[in-house]
């Protein structure tokens, strides 16, 4: 009975609470984190809508290898009933990514919280297909277009990159790497999981 009641208020609290955006800063060049090697830039995009909710940036010491793809590390506890997925930039002293996974409920984004957000650009970049964005999964490899896992395909790619490419933070970073874009997707709720509380993450290394 508990099990059950435990279960009821997990899936009555599910719903994603909005976010209340940091103050803009003015110039999205003064994103840079002093006294580190690299900056990885985070994006949060809603599943369903498409609806940019924020960006973080993360400092981590860059591995200079010449590989086009970010060193992630994963770390997965599959949703028995409770598990979580971890993200690390190669190795686990740098944490990009921590979320709960729950069976026939919904958990929680633990890494990272807060996100803030700038005006959008009015125009976007056009689509890069598939030499300069991949898909990461639970293992934290990365695959190329064209993706079919049931969840996310091309088209959903197209949208999400409509989204984030008019934000002038990913402008920047883009403009300042050339390894790929790299997106997750985050099902905080499996089993009988709501879409409507899933999130793409998107991460971006900025290497110059």
């Amino acid at each position: 009975m508990m099990g059950i009641l435990s279960l009821a208020i997990l899936a009555f609290s599910c719903e994603k609470e909005p976010i209340t955006p940091d103050p803009p800063k003015p110039d999205p060049a003064e994103i840079d984190i002093p006294g580190c090697d690299s900056n990885i830039l985070i994006m949060k995009v809603d599943y369903k809508t498409f609806q940019y909710e924020g960006y973080t940036t993360v400092n981590v010491d860059s591995t200079n290898n010449s590989s086009d793809t970010i060193p992630f590390l994963a770390t997965y506890c599959p949703p028995g009933d409770f598990g979580y997925i971890k993200l690390f930039y190669e190795n686990p002293s740098h944490l990009l990514f921590y979320g709960n996974i729950i069976w026939m409920g919904c958990g929680n984004l633990l890494f990272p919280t807060s996100f803030m957000e700038l005006p959008a650009q009015t125009t976007e970049l056009p689509f890069p297909e598939n030499d300069r964005i991949c898909l990461i999964d639970y293992t934290g490899a990365q695959q190329t277009l064209p993706w079919n896992t049931g969840m996310v395909d091309e088209t959903m790619m197209e949208n999400v990159w409509e989204t984030i490419s008019k934000q002038p933070e990913f402008q920047y970073y883009y403009s300042k790497t050339n390894k790929k874009v790299a997106v997750y997707l985050y099902t905080p709720s499996v089993g009988g999981g709501n879409p409507a509380d899933w999130d793409f993450i998107v991460f971006v290394e900025k290497s110059e």
